[in-house]
C-alpha cells in the first residue's frame, strides 16, 4: 500500500541506492535539482537525478474493485511511470563521464528494486520497482532540455514503474445472501 508521498520516496530509495552502491565509495555526490539550476562544479563529480515526467502505466489502467471484507469494494490504485533524467556535473569531464557510467552500471545491477532498498512508504512493503534505461535519441533528449531552456547536456533518462498511489475511496455493495429457485 502506497500513499501519496511514495513519489518523494521513490526518489529518496534511488538516491540512497546510488549513495551506497558506488565504487570506489563516495566518489560521486548526488543532487536532485531542476536541469536548469546553477549546480556548483567542484572537484567531485556530481550526478543530478531529476524527476522530469510522470504518467500513467498502461498496464495498469482499469482494474477492477478490490474487495475488502464482505460488504465493501476499495477503488483500485493509481499505476504511475517515472521519468529521470541522470546528468553529470564535473569540473573534468572525464571524471563527469566516469560517474555517470558508476550510475549507469548501479542501475543495470539494480534494475529491480526491492526489499531492504526500498525507502520511505515503500519500506517493509511487497512493492517492487523495475527500473529500465530509456532508448531516447539526441532529438528526444535535446527537446528535454529545451523545455528547461538549458542548452544540451550529456544524460541519460531512467524509467521507473510501476508506482502505485492508493485510492481512499469505498464503495458499499450488497451481495446476495440467497438463491432464488424459479423453476420450481
Amino acid at each position: 500500500m502506497s500513499v501519496s508521498s511514495v513519489l518523494g520516496d521513490v526518489t529518496k530509495t534511488l538516491v540512497e541506492l546510488l549513495k551506497n552502491q558506488q565504487f570506489p565509495p563516495n566518489s560521486f555526490d548526488i543532487t536532485v535539482q531542476p536541469p536548469g539550476e546553477n549546480i556548483e562544479a567542484t572537484q567531485k563529480p556530481k550526478i543530478n537525478l531529476y524527476l522530469f515526467r510522470i504518467e500513467e502505466n498502461d498496464f495498469a489502467q482499469n482494474r477492477d474493485y478490490i474487495p475488502v471484507g464482505t460488504e465493501t469494494m476499495h477503488y483500485p490504485p493509481l499505476g504511475l511511470n517515472l521519468v529521470y533524467v541522470v546528468t553529470p556535473h564535473a569540473t573534468d569531464q572525464e571524471a563527469g563521464h566516469r560517474a555517470l557510467g558508476e550510475v549507469m552500471r548501479i542501475m543495470h545491477d539494480h534494475a529491480i528494486i526491492e526489499g531492504a532498498y526500498l525507502k520511505g512508504v515503500l519500506e517493509h512493503s511487497l512493492e517492487t520497482l523495475k527500473v529500465d534505461l530509456c532508448k531516447f535519441n539526441l532529438e528526444d533528449l535535446t527537446r528535454i532540455w529545451n523545455a528547461f531552456n538549458q542548452p544540451y547536456r550529456l544524460s541519460v533518462c531512467y524509467l521507473v514503474r510501476i508506482v502505485f498511489i492508493d485510492s481512499m475511496l469505498d464503495r458499499d455493495i450488497t451481495r446476495a445472501r440467497e438463491k432464488e429457485n424459479q423453476h420450481a
